[in-house]
C-alpha cells in the first residue's frame, strides 16, 4: 500500500516499518527495534505490551519475535477491550463455559491468548509459517500459556475440531500481502480472500452458529467489509485511538456466523 507522503512527525515511523517489513522481516529482532516500534507506533516503548511484557522487558524475558510480526501484531491495549466486548456478546450465548478459541492465522498468538484468558476458554491456534509456529510455541512455553498452538493449514484446524456451540469464537487475521492497495484494505484479496475461509469455518460447524474476530485497518476498499462478511451479522467494532496516519491504524470487528439458510 502508498500511504501519503509522510509528515516530519511520522516520518522515522515509515522508515522502521519499511526496515522491519524488509531487511528484519524474517529476522528475529532486538530491544532496540521493539523499542523503536513502542515509540514511533504507539508513544512510548512501554505502549508496546505483548502478554503482559512491555517492549523493554520482552528479550530480557526471552521473547523473540520477527520483524514482520512486530508491525502485525495486537497489542494488549487493543486486544483487552475487544475481549470485553466479546465477554459481553457471548455473556448471552448458550454453553458458554464450554465454548473453545480459534485462532486461525496466530501469530504472535497475543489476541487469542487474550481472548482466552479473559473468556476461561481453552484456546487452539494455527500458523502455517515454521519460523513463526516456532517462535510462538517458544514464547508460550516460556510463559506458560495453555495454547494448543499447531503447525498446519487452518483449515487442518478445523478438521481437527469439534464445535461447541454457538459462543465458540474464531480469530480471522489472514495475511494481507496484496490485499494492502492505495485505496484500501481488499478483504477479497487477503491470503486466503476472507470469504473462503467464512465458508470453510461454517462447513466444520455442522450446522451450528458462532462468533468471528476480524482485525482490519482503519482504510477499506469501498464495500468490500459488505462483500467478505454479506453470510455474516455484524455486531460490534472496536476502534483504538489512532495514532498512525490513515490508512495504518487498526479496527476490530465482531460478527456472527449462522448455517447457511
Amino acid at each position: 500500500m502508498s500511504f501519503p507522503p509522510p509528515t516530519p512527525v511520522f516520518e522515522h515511523y515509515f522508515e522502521l516499518r519499511e526496515h522491519l517489513l524488509g531487511p528484519l522481516r524474517d529476522e528475529i529482532v532486538g530491544a532496540a527495534e521493539l523499542c523503536a516500534a513502542g515509540r514511533l507506533i504507539y508513544g512510548s516503548p512501554e505502549n508496546f505490551s505483548l502478554f503482559g511484557i512491555p517492549a523493554p522487558d520482552m528479550t530480557d524475558k526471552g521473547l523473540r519475535f520477527l520483524g514482520r510480526t512486530v508491525v502485525e501484531c495486537s497489542i494488549d491495549a487493543y486486544a483487552l477491550p475487544l475481549c470485553e466486548a466479546v465477554a459481553e456478546l457471548r455473556a448471552a450465548l448458550p454453553g458458554a463455559a464450554e465454548a473453545m478459541v480459534v485462532d486461525l492465522f496466530a501469530g504472535s498468538g497475543n489476541l487469542g491468548y487474550h481472548l482466552g484468558r479473559r473468556l476461561g476458554a481453552p484456546v487452539f491456534a494455527a500458523d502455517l509459517d515454521p519460523v513463526v509456529h516456532r517462535l510462538g510455541t517458544a514464547n508460550a512455553d516460556l510463559l506458560g500459556l495453555a495454547i494448543d498452538l499447531r503447525h498446519c493449514d487452518y483449515r487442518d484446524l478445523l478438521a481437527e475440531l469439534s464445535p461447541r456451540g454457538p459462543a465458540d469464537t474464531y480469530v480471522v487475521e489472514p495475511p494481507w500481502g496484496p490485499a494492502f492497495t492505495a485505496a484500501g484494505l481488499d478483504l477479497q484479496s487477503t491470503t486466503p480472500p476472507v470469504h473462503e475461509i467464512l465458508a470453510d469455518i461454517r462447513r466444520s460447524r455442522a450446522g451450528q452458529s458462532c462468533l468471528l474476530v476480524v482485525k482490519t485497518n482503519d482504510q477499506l476498499l469501498p464495500g468490500t467489509m459488505e462483500r467478505a462478511f454479506h453470510s455474516a451479522t455484524h455486531l460490534r467494532s472496536v476502534t483504538p485511538p489512532p495514532t498512525l496516519p490513515y490508512g495504518a491504524n487498526m479496527d476490530f470487528h465482531v460478527f456472527r456466523l449462522d448455517p447457511e439458510r
